[in-house]
């Protein structure tokens, strides 16, 4: 970052008046802030804005005391941003919880009621060491509100430090990626990850570490067998394998050494539909990020509204709700355009209309790269061929 721009920091905490004197403390010090009450709000601030450093409370539901919330939450921030420093500031968890939030990354923490002068000289010893670059936003947080999906993160999680092999199966765009990233930054050697994309493989790296094979089910028999043979190796690579097969479809596709081996764990995620609570969650993350995005204000949204979401169709599940909450921030309203409405309160009517608008968004994203469109909407360049001959695009 330049040296004149002010530091951004994150504050959680559910305790509105402690908000407000943090707003105070840190804007007369030169300091900007981002206020969360909760931890879904959290990873909605630290997906849309540059942070620089966390302030971290540990309890936000009411009587709360053992600090369970923030140190999940510390979690899934250092999934999002693993170099992050974050300050634990705590009262009711005491010091034992603290110390425990350090072990699991926290740079450090205060105790509430904290004294001005010694949070500020910790706050800026932290940041004189922060890199001149700030990092960038990162719009793609895994937003967890079901607990259909949050059975599906635990057991990624308890998994993650373990070499196993692993397929996370599911429909496109319902976040196989972003499950299998948190994997690998959980993982005992994060940072050494190779992407495979299996239809344009010709053959497998020579380098070890972790490798996440796209479509598996697209690898030449040729390649199923020494993939298998790498598997099969003590010091073989950590695969995870995405596809948007389910088990029995892998099993009649892929080579029976290879599902032997990949098939030990199948984690299956959950299409959208099946997730009421994500979609009013990721409704509620993305307004706020395209808003910051846009410069615009976040389009109002009621019960009925989320109602309306719940029951709509997502072809495309989270990749569909993602344009359409974008589309709503950019117009002011939840409404689609009139051609496409056709009685579907104002969701996405029908599936060509919604996958028509899924196929232009990620191609003019891509500067009409078909590739790297194909990539993001999980089809191979055929398929993307046929949908964009079929819309005239």
């Amino acid at each position: 970052m330049q040296h004149d721009e002010k530091p951004l920091l994150l504050f959680v905490d559910d305790d509105p008046d402690v908000q407000s004197a943090a707003r105070l403390l840190f804007r007369h010090r030169g300091l900007d802030i981002v206020c969360a009450y909760d931890a879904q709000a959290a990873l909605t601030q630290l997906a849309t804005h540059a942070i620089d450093l966390v302030l971290l409370d540990l309890n936000y539901s009411r009587g709360a005391t053992n600090g369970a919330e923030g140190l999940a939450l510390l979690k899934d921030m250092l999934v999002l941003r693993p170099e992050l420093p974050v300050v634990v500031v705590t009262g009711h968890s005491g010091v034992a919880i603290a110390v425990a939030a350090m072990r699991a990354g926290a740079r450090d923490f205060v105790m509430k009621p904290w004294s001005n002068e010694r949070l500020m000289t910790l706050i800026e010893k932290i940041l004189s060491g922060r890199p001149i670059e700030r990092k960038p936003a990162l719009e793609h947080a895994m937003i967890v509100a079901s607990a259909g999906l949050r059975r599906v993160v635990a057991e990624a999680d308890r998994l993650a430090p373990t070499r196993a092999p692993i397929i996370i199966c599911g429909a496109p765009g319902s976040g196989k990626t972003l499950l299998a990233q948190r994997i690998f930054t959980l993982s005992r050697d994060a940072g050494r990850e190779i992407v495979i994309h299996a239809e344009e493989c010709d053959t497998l790296p020579e380098e070890e570490g972790n490798w996440l094979i796209r479509d598996v089910e697209a690898l030449t028999p040729t390649l199923q067998r020494q993939l298998a043979d790498s598997l099969e190796r003590a010091d073989g690579p950590r695969v995870i394998a995405i596809s948007s097969l389910e088990r029995n479809g892998l099993e009649t596709r892929l080579d029976h050494r290879l599902m032997l081996h990949l098939g030990m764990v199948v984690l299956a995620v959950p299409p959208l539909d099946q997730r009421p609570d994500d979609i009013v969650a990721l409704i509620a993350h993305f307004s706020h990020y395209f808003a910051t995005r846009h410069g615009l204000p976040e389009p109002d949204v009621d019960d009925v509204c989320f109602a309306s979401r719940q029951a709509s169709v997502w072809p495309q599940n989270v990749r569909s709700l993602r344009v359409m909450v974008e589309r709503a921030v950019l117009t002011g309203t939840w409404q689609a355009p009139s051609s496409e409405q056709h009685g579907n309160a104002g969701g996405p009517a029908t599936l060509h209309e919604t996958e028509r608008l899924l196929v232009e968004t990620a191609l003019r994203k891509h500067g009409f790269n078909v590739t790297q469109a194909a990539r993001e909407l999980g089809l191979t360049r055929p398929a993307l061929y046929r949908r964009m001959a079929r819309y005239g695009l």
